[in-house]
Protein backbone atom coordinates (compact mmCIF):
# COMPACT_ATOMS: atom_id res chain seq x y z
CA UNK A 1 0.00 0.00 0.00
CA UNK A 2 1.08 3.68 -0.64
CA UNK A 3 1.32 6.58 1.67
CA UNK A 4 -1.30 9.31 2.15
CA UNK A 5 -0.89 11.33 -0.74
CA UNK A 6 -3.49 11.87 -3.16
CA UNK A 7 -2.72 8.81 -5.60
CA UNK A 8 -1.99 8.95 -8.83
CA UNK A 9 -3.62 6.73 -11.92
CA UNK A 10 -2.13 3.50 -11.69
CA UNK A 11 -3.87 0.59 -12.68
CA UNK A 12 -7.07 0.69 -14.48
CA UNK A 13 -8.74 0.15 -10.68
CA UNK A 14 -7.80 1.58 -7.57
CA UNK A 15 -9.30 1.44 -3.65
CA UNK A 16 -8.31 4.24 -1.55
CA UNK A 17 -8.86 3.31 1.90
CA UNK A 18 -9.49 6.23 4.86
CA UNK A 19 -9.38 6.01 8.21
CA UNK A 20 -12.33 7.20 10.06
CA UNK A 21 -13.20 8.06 13.38
CA UNK A 22 -16.98 8.17 12.86
CA UNK A 23 -16.99 5.54 10.72
CA UNK A 24 -13.76 3.11 10.78
CA UNK A 25 -12.23 2.00 7.43
CA UNK A 26 -13.88 4.18 4.60
CA UNK A 27 -13.03 2.47 1.25
CA UNK A 28 -13.30 4.61 -2.22
CA UNK A 29 -13.22 2.34 -5.15
CA UNK A 30 -11.92 4.63 -8.69
CA UNK A 31 -10.20 4.43 -11.58
CA UNK A 32 -11.84 3.79 -15.42
CA UNK A 33 -12.36 0.13 -14.30
CA UNK A 34 -13.74 1.74 -10.70
CA UNK A 35 -16.64 -1.28 -11.33
CA UNK A 36 -13.52 -3.80 -10.69
CA UNK A 37 -12.93 -2.01 -7.63
CA UNK A 38 -16.48 -1.96 -6.38
CA UNK A 39 -16.82 -5.63 -7.15
CA UNK A 40 -13.95 -6.18 -5.07
CA UNK A 41 -15.70 -4.75 -2.14
CA UNK A 42 -18.55 -6.12 -2.61
CA UNK A 43 -17.32 -9.34 -2.19
CA UNK A 44 -15.20 -8.73 0.95
CA UNK A 45 -16.82 -9.56 4.17
CA UNK A 46 -17.79 -6.54 6.49
CA UNK A 47 -17.77 -3.63 3.77
CA UNK A 48 -21.02 -1.78 3.54
CA UNK A 49 -21.77 0.38 0.58
CA UNK A 50 -23.21 4.00 1.24
CA UNK A 51 -25.21 5.91 -0.63
CA UNK A 52 -22.12 8.41 -1.55
CA UNK A 53 -20.54 5.23 -3.29
CA UNK A 54 -17.87 4.91 -0.75
CA UNK A 55 -17.94 1.50 1.35
CA UNK A 56 -17.06 1.59 5.41
CA UNK A 57 -15.76 -1.18 7.17
CA UNK A 58 -16.83 -0.13 11.13
CA UNK A 59 -14.95 -2.73 13.29
CA UNK A 60 -11.61 -1.96 12.86
CA UNK A 61 -9.67 -3.32 16.15
CA UNK A 62 -10.52 -6.75 14.23
CA UNK A 63 -10.17 -6.22 10.78
CA UNK A 64 -7.58 -7.96 10.14
CA UNK A 65 -9.68 -10.84 8.23
CA UNK A 66 -11.42 -8.56 6.61
CA UNK A 67 -8.38 -6.57 4.77
CA UNK A 68 -6.49 -9.99 4.11
CA UNK A 69 -9.83 -10.85 1.68
CA UNK A 70 -9.71 -7.57 0.65
CA UNK A 71 -5.98 -7.96 -1.01
CA UNK A 72 -6.94 -11.26 -2.19
CA UNK A 73 -10.13 -9.77 -3.67
CA UNK A 74 -8.11 -6.79 -5.65
CA UNK A 75 -5.48 -8.99 -6.69
CA UNK A 76 -8.02 -11.38 -8.29
CA UNK A 77 -9.74 -8.20 -10.06
CA UNK A 78 -6.40 -6.44 -10.97
CA UNK A 79 -7.17 -3.49 -8.50
CA UNK A 80 -4.59 -1.59 -6.71
CA UNK A 81 -5.00 -0.42 -2.93
CA UNK A 82 -4.15 2.90 -1.80
CA UNK A 83 -3.92 3.60 1.88
CA UNK A 84 -1.72 4.07 5.17
CA UNK A 85 -2.76 6.95 7.91
CA UNK A 86 -4.65 8.92 5.58
CA UNK A 87 -7.65 11.00 7.40
CA UNK A 88 -11.20 10.63 5.88
CA UNK A 89 -12.02 13.83 3.69
CA UNK A 90 -15.43 13.29 5.29
CA UNK A 91 -14.76 13.85 8.38
CA UNK A 92 -12.20 16.77 7.67
CA UNK A 93 -15.47 18.74 5.76
CA UNK A 94 -17.21 18.20 8.75
CA UNK A 95 -15.49 19.41 11.46
CA UNK A 96 -14.19 22.74 8.93
CA UNK A 97 -18.05 23.13 8.81
CA UNK A 98 -18.74 22.95 12.11
CA UNK A 99 -16.39 25.79 12.49
CA UNK A 100 -17.78 28.14 9.96
CA UNK A 101 -20.05 30.74 11.11
CA UNK A 102 -24.25 29.19 10.34
CA UNK A 103 -24.94 25.92 9.35
CA UNK A 104 -23.41 23.88 6.97
CA UNK A 105 -24.38 20.66 5.40
CA UNK A 106 -21.12 18.35 3.91
CA UNK A 107 -21.56 16.12 1.09
CA UNK A 108 -19.02 13.47 -0.11
CA UNK A 109 -19.18 13.01 -3.96
CA UNK A 110 -17.01 10.36 -5.38
CA UNK A 111 -15.57 10.86 -9.09
CA UNK A 112 -15.53 7.47 -9.63
CA UNK A 113 -14.14 7.53 -13.42
CA UNK A 114 -11.15 10.18 -14.24
CA UNK A 115 -13.79 12.16 -17.05
CA UNK A 116 -16.42 12.41 -14.16
CA UNK A 117 -14.36 14.93 -12.45
CA UNK A 118 -14.56 17.26 -15.69
CA UNK A 119 -18.23 18.22 -14.85
CA UNK A 120 -16.31 20.37 -11.95
CA UNK A 121 -14.72 22.85 -14.36
CA UNK A 122 -17.53 24.84 -15.55
CA UNK A 123 -19.25 25.40 -12.26
CA UNK A 124 -16.13 26.10 -10.67
CA UNK A 125 -15.14 29.62 -10.11
CA UNK A 126 -12.25 29.88 -9.16
CA UNK A 127 -8.69 32.08 -9.96
CA UNK A 128 -6.40 30.07 -7.87
CA UNK A 129 -4.74 26.38 -7.29
CA UNK A 130 -8.02 24.78 -7.09
CA UNK A 131 -9.34 25.07 -10.55
CA UNK A 132 -5.77 24.12 -11.95
CA UNK A 133 -6.04 20.82 -10.33
CA UNK A 134 -9.67 19.68 -11.22
CA UNK A 135 -8.57 20.31 -14.83
CA UNK A 136 -4.88 18.63 -14.54
CA UNK A 137 -4.56 16.25 -11.34
CA UNK A 138 -6.77 13.31 -10.77
CA UNK A 139 -9.62 14.32 -8.34
CA UNK A 140 -11.15 10.83 -7.26
CA UNK A 141 -13.66 12.22 -4.76
CA UNK A 142 -14.41 15.68 -3.06
CA UNK A 143 -17.14 17.62 -0.88
CA UNK A 144 -18.83 19.89 -0.96
CA UNK A 145 -19.94 22.75 1.83
CA UNK A 146 -23.73 24.36 1.16
CA UNK A 147 -25.19 26.76 3.67
CA UNK A 148 -28.42 27.07 2.92
CA UNK A 149 -27.86 31.00 1.77
CA UNK A 150 -26.36 30.42 -1.51
CA UNK A 151 -22.83 29.79 -0.57
CA UNK A 152 -21.30 26.11 -2.13
CA UNK A 153 -17.81 25.08 -1.76
CA UNK A 154 -16.03 21.98 -3.32
CA UNK A 155 -13.14 20.64 -0.43
CA UNK A 156 -10.67 18.65 -1.44
CA UNK A 157 -7.47 16.98 -0.77
CA UNK A 158 -4.26 19.09 -1.91
CA UNK A 159 -2.80 17.25 -5.22
CA UNK A 160 1.01 15.71 -4.30
CA UNK A 161 0.17 16.88 -0.42
CA UNK A 162 -0.04 14.34 2.61
CA UNK A 163 -1.46 16.78 4.71
CA UNK A 164 -3.33 19.79 3.01
CA UNK A 165 -6.76 20.82 1.45
CA UNK A 166 -7.93 22.71 -1.13
CA UNK A 167 -11.23 25.10 -0.38
CA UNK A 168 -12.27 27.22 -3.80
CA UNK A 169 -16.18 27.76 -4.29
CA UNK A 170 -19.20 27.05 -7.06
CA UNK A 171 -20.08 30.69 -9.03
CA UNK A 172 -23.67 31.69 -6.91
CA UNK A 173 -26.62 31.83 -9.15
CA UNK A 174 -27.68 32.81 -11.45
CA UNK A 175 -24.01 33.46 -13.44
CA UNK A 176 -22.88 30.58 -16.19
CA UNK A 177 -20.47 31.67 -17.25
CA UNK A 178 -17.64 30.96 -14.64
CA UNK A 179 -14.28 29.52 -16.22
CA UNK A 180 -11.37 32.46 -15.99
CA UNK A 181 -14.10 34.85 -14.72
CA UNK A 182 -11.39 38.13 -14.04
CA UNK A 183 -13.91 38.28 -11.00
CA UNK A 184 -13.11 35.36 -9.24
CA UNK A 185 -12.30 34.39 -6.03
CA UNK A 186 -9.10 32.24 -5.37
CA UNK A 187 -9.20 29.30 -4.37
CA UNK A 188 -7.58 29.01 -0.02
CA UNK A 189 -4.83 26.09 1.10
CA UNK A 190 -5.71 24.65 4.32
CA UNK A 191 -4.10 23.06 7.10
CA UNK A 192 -4.87 19.77 8.60
CA UNK A 193 -5.95 21.41 11.86
CA UNK A 194 -9.60 21.37 10.68
CA UNK A 195 -10.24 24.49 13.46
CA UNK A 196 -7.06 26.54 11.73
CA UNK A 197 -8.63 25.91 8.61
CA UNK A 198 -11.94 27.16 9.82
CA UNK A 199 -10.11 30.10 10.83
CA UNK A 200 -8.75 30.88 7.55
CA UNK A 201 -11.85 30.48 5.84
CA UNK A 202 -13.85 32.61 8.03
CA UNK A 203 -11.03 35.26 7.94
CA UNK A 204 -9.87 35.63 4.44
CA UNK A 205 -11.56 33.22 1.76
CA UNK A 206 -15.50 33.99 3.06
CA UNK A 207 -14.47 38.02 2.52
CA UNK A 208 -13.40 37.10 -0.36
CA UNK A 209 -16.15 35.42 -1.82
CA UNK A 210 -18.58 38.04 -0.79
CA UNK A 211 -16.82 41.36 -2.09
CA UNK A 212 -16.22 38.80 -5.20
CA UNK A 213 -19.92 38.16 -5.67
CA UNK A 214 -21.04 41.93 -5.17
CA UNK A 215 -18.32 43.29 -8.07
CA UNK A 216 -19.45 40.43 -10.59
CA UNK A 217 -23.49 41.52 -9.89
CA UNK A 218 -22.56 44.64 -9.74
CA UNK A 219 -20.40 44.83 -13.32
CA UNK A 220 -23.05 42.43 -14.58
CA UNK A 221 -25.72 45.60 -13.73
CA UNK A 222 -23.72 48.25 -15.08
CA UNK A 223 -23.06 46.58 -18.19
CA UNK A 224 -26.45 45.42 -19.12
CA UNK A 225 -27.87 49.06 -18.11
CA UNK A 226 -25.55 50.53 -20.12
CA UNK A 227 -26.86 48.70 -22.78
CA UNK A 228 -30.18 49.53 -22.25
CA UNK A 229 -29.12 53.29 -22.25
CA UNK A 230 -27.65 53.26 -25.61
CA UNK A 231 -30.62 51.69 -27.00
CA UNK A 232 -33.20 54.19 -25.43
CA UNK A 233 -30.85 56.78 -26.88
CA UNK A 234 -30.67 55.34 -30.17
CA UNK A 235 -34.57 54.88 -30.10
CA UNK A 236 -35.32 58.18 -29.08
CA UNK A 237 -32.82 60.28 -31.44
CA UNK A 238 -35.19 58.59 -34.49
CA UNK A 239 -38.31 59.39 -32.87
CA UNK A 240 -36.83 62.99 -32.99
CA UNK A 241 -34.79 63.44 -35.86
CA UNK A 242 -37.71 60.92 -38.19
CA UNK A 243 -34.05 59.23 -39.40
CA UNK A 244 -32.43 55.66 -38.67
CA UNK A 245 -28.67 56.46 -37.63
CA UNK A 246 -27.37 55.97 -41.11
CA UNK A 247 -29.76 58.60 -42.14
CA UNK A 248 -31.74 56.91 -43.99
CA UNK A 249 -35.23 58.93 -43.86
CA UNK A 250 -38.03 56.84 -41.54
CA UNK A 251 -40.79 55.73 -43.44
CA UNK A 252 -43.75 56.62 -41.16
CA UNK A 253 -45.33 53.32 -41.52
CA UNK A 254 -41.98 51.50 -40.40
CA UNK A 255 -42.49 53.51 -37.14
CA UNK A 256 -44.37 50.43 -35.42
CA UNK A 257 -42.03 48.16 -36.51
CA UNK A 258 -38.50 49.76 -35.64
CA UNK A 259 -39.99 50.23 -31.75
CA UNK A 260 -40.64 46.44 -31.44
CA UNK A 261 -37.40 46.50 -32.46
CA UNK A 262 -36.43 48.62 -29.59
CA UNK A 263 -38.78 47.19 -26.95
CA UNK A 264 -37.17 43.30 -28.04
CA UNK A 265 -33.34 44.15 -28.05
CA UNK A 266 -34.65 46.01 -24.22
CA UNK A 267 -35.99 42.82 -23.24
CA UNK A 268 -33.14 40.52 -23.97
CA UNK A 269 -30.76 42.92 -21.63
CA UNK A 270 -33.51 43.21 -18.99
CA UNK A 271 -33.89 39.38 -18.78
CA UNK A 272 -30.26 39.29 -18.23
CA UNK A 273 -30.15 41.89 -15.44
CA UNK A 274 -33.66 41.69 -13.43
CA UNK A 275 -32.02 38.51 -11.56
CA UNK A 276 -28.58 39.71 -11.06
CA UNK A 277 -30.16 43.03 -10.09
CA UNK A 278 -32.60 41.40 -7.41
CA UNK A 279 -29.89 39.56 -5.70
CA UNK A 280 -27.70 42.94 -5.55
CA UNK A 281 -30.70 44.72 -4.38
CA UNK A 282 -31.05 42.24 -1.16
CA UNK A 283 -27.21 43.58 -0.67
CA UNK A 284 -27.57 47.22 -0.24
CA UNK A 285 -31.01 47.80 2.05
CA UNK A 286 -31.51 49.68 4.31
CA UNK A 287 -30.16 52.98 2.99
CA UNK A 288 -30.00 56.60 3.73
CA UNK A 289 -31.88 59.38 1.87
CA UNK A 290 -34.93 59.52 1.40
CA UNK A 291 -34.87 59.95 -2.24
CA UNK A 292 -32.41 57.11 -3.41
CA UNK A 293 -34.83 54.66 -0.44
CA UNK A 294 -37.88 55.62 -2.56
CA UNK A 295 -36.23 54.37 -5.63
CA UNK A 296 -35.14 51.55 -3.85
CA UNK A 297 -38.70 50.91 -2.48
CA UNK A 298 -39.81 51.11 -6.00
CA UNK A 299 -37.16 48.69 -7.83
CA UNK A 300 -37.98 45.83 -5.08
CA UNK A 301 -41.82 46.05 -6.50
CA UNK A 302 -40.86 46.11 -9.77
CA UNK A 303 -38.19 42.89 -9.58
CA UNK A 304 -40.01 41.11 -7.19
CA UNK A 305 -43.65 41.43 -8.15
CA UNK A 306 -46.86 40.15 -6.85
CA UNK A 307 -47.54 36.42 -8.08
CA UNK A 308 -50.63 38.08 -8.78
CA UNK A 309 -49.11 40.01 -12.12
CA UNK A 310 -48.22 38.88 -15.12
CA UNK A 311 -44.72 37.34 -15.41
CA UNK A 312 -41.72 38.56 -17.80
CA UNK A 313 -41.66 35.58 -20.21
CA UNK A 314 -38.38 33.21 -20.16
CA UNK A 315 -37.80 34.09 -23.80
CA UNK A 316 -39.75 36.32 -25.96
CA UNK A 317 -39.46 34.89 -29.66
CA UNK A 318 -41.69 36.99 -31.54
CA UNK A 319 -43.73 40.36 -30.61
CA UNK A 320 -47.00 38.47 -29.41
CA UNK A 321 -44.92 37.28 -26.76
CA UNK A 322 -43.65 40.78 -25.11
CA UNK A 323 -45.99 41.42 -22.35
CA UNK A 324 -48.39 44.65 -21.90
CA UNK A 325 -46.35 47.03 -20.41
CA UNK A 326 -42.82 46.17 -21.52
CA UNK A 327 -41.92 49.54 -22.35
CA UNK A 328 -43.41 51.36 -18.83
CA UNK A 329 -41.41 48.21 -17.34
CA UNK A 330 -38.11 49.54 -18.98
CA UNK A 331 -38.43 52.89 -18.20
CA UNK A 332 -39.42 51.93 -14.40
CA UNK A 333 -36.03 50.45 -14.80
CA UNK A 334 -34.16 52.98 -16.08
CA UNK A 335 -35.13 55.93 -13.44
CA UNK A 336 -34.78 54.41 -10.91
CA UNK A 337 -31.74 52.23 -11.40
CA UNK A 338 -28.92 55.05 -10.91
CA UNK A 339 -29.71 54.59 -7.38
CA UNK A 340 -28.97 50.77 -7.13
CA UNK A 341 -25.76 51.58 -8.59
CA UNK A 342 -25.28 54.10 -6.35
CA UNK A 343 -26.13 52.82 -3.65
CA UNK A 344 -24.30 49.22 -4.60
CA UNK A 345 -20.99 50.80 -5.08
CA UNK A 346 -21.26 52.43 -1.44
CA UNK A 347 -21.90 49.12 -0.02
CA UNK A 348 -19.01 47.38 -1.35
CA UNK A 349 -18.18 44.03 1.27
CA UNK A 350 -14.91 45.04 3.29
CA UNK A 351 -12.07 42.01 2.12
CA UNK A 352 -9.57 40.74 3.93
CA UNK A 353 -7.03 43.45 4.14
CA UNK A 354 -4.05 41.69 1.90
CA UNK A 355 -6.37 41.24 -0.78
CA UNK A 356 -5.64 43.44 -3.68
CA UNK A 357 -9.27 43.87 -5.66
CA UNK A 358 -9.36 43.89 -9.27
CA UNK A 359 -11.00 46.77 -11.11
CA UNK A 360 -14.31 45.76 -12.88
CA UNK A 361 -13.48 44.68 -16.44
CA UNK A 362 -14.29 46.74 -18.95
CA UNK A 363 -17.93 45.98 -21.29
CA UNK A 364 -16.84 44.50 -24.24
CA UNK A 365 -18.56 45.97 -27.31
CA UNK A 366 -22.19 45.14 -27.71
CA UNK A 367 -23.37 43.45 -30.97
CA UNK A 368 -25.09 46.14 -33.45
CA UNK A 369 -28.32 46.90 -32.93
CA UNK A 370 -30.89 46.73 -35.63
CA UNK A 371 -32.48 49.97 -34.75
CA UNK A 372 -30.11 52.60 -36.64
CA UNK A 373 -31.05 50.57 -40.05
CA UNK A 374 -33.56 51.22 -42.42
CA UNK A 375 -35.61 47.80 -42.72
CA UNK A 376 -34.73 45.68 -46.05
CA UNK A 377 -36.92 46.23 -49.01
CA UNK A 378 -38.77 42.44 -49.66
Amino acid sequence: MDDRTTPRPRGLAQIILALSPADGLVAVPVGEQYRWADTALRLTPGFERRPDGTYALHEVDTAKPNLLALAENARRHRVHLFGGARPYLGDYATALADGLPGAWTVKVEVYAHPVWQGDLVPLLWDSGELIGAVEHSRIPYAANLTNGAGIELLLVERPGSAHEYLLGCFASTPFDDNYADPLAPSSVVLPSEAAHAAGLVTGTFLPSYERAVHERLLAAIEAAHGRLEELHAEWTAIQQSGRYSDGTLLDPATLGHTEQQYLEESSVEWRRLRPHAAELLSHVRPVSGAEDSASLDRLHQLLHPDAAEPSWPAAPSSPAALPPGTAETLRRWRTDAPALLRQARAARPIGPASTVWPAIPAVGKAPPSALGRAPRSR
